[in-house]
């Protein structure tokens, strides 16, 4: 039987900053309430990969910079460090992508950035 890699992706961190959009320069920003959660994650199907001719390891795993807008909707996502294989990378940028946070009327757009663990194991 062929061996296949499978790869799970999770999220390892999510670091953001919020721009906050104040009409009122005295009122308070609500940490607690203008953070942004996920609400909804796109199922993970199975990923079979295999290095493509020219690809090789940095070393690293994708990390994926994107804006969570106060609707919930990711905008604006980009892969800004590649873990050396395209594949890989196009997968989580489409599993980001395919997120939905909680609404966060008032609060602003979100900048986050997110290193996704990308963990290899052997199947038959």
């Amino acid at each position: 039987m062929a061996r296949s890699i499978l790869a799970v992706v999770t999220l390892l961190t999510l670091a953001g900053a919020v721009t906050a959009q104040h009409n009122q320069p005295t009122k308070k920003y609500d940490v607690k309430r203008c953070t942004p959660k996920v609400a909804k994650r796109s199922p993970l199907p199975k990923l079979n990969v295999g290095a493509q001719e020219g690809e090789k390891a940095t070393g690293y795993s994708p990390l994926i910079s994107f804006q969570v807008l106060e609707s919930g909707e990711v905008a604006n996502a980009h892969v800004r460090r590649s873990s050396g294989f395209a594949h890989v990378d196009r997968y989580a940028l489409e599993w980001i992508e395919g997120m939905k946070y909680n609404a966060r009327s008032g609060c602003g757009v979100a900048e986050i950035e997110t290193s996704v663990s990308i963990q290899w194991t052997g199947g038959d």
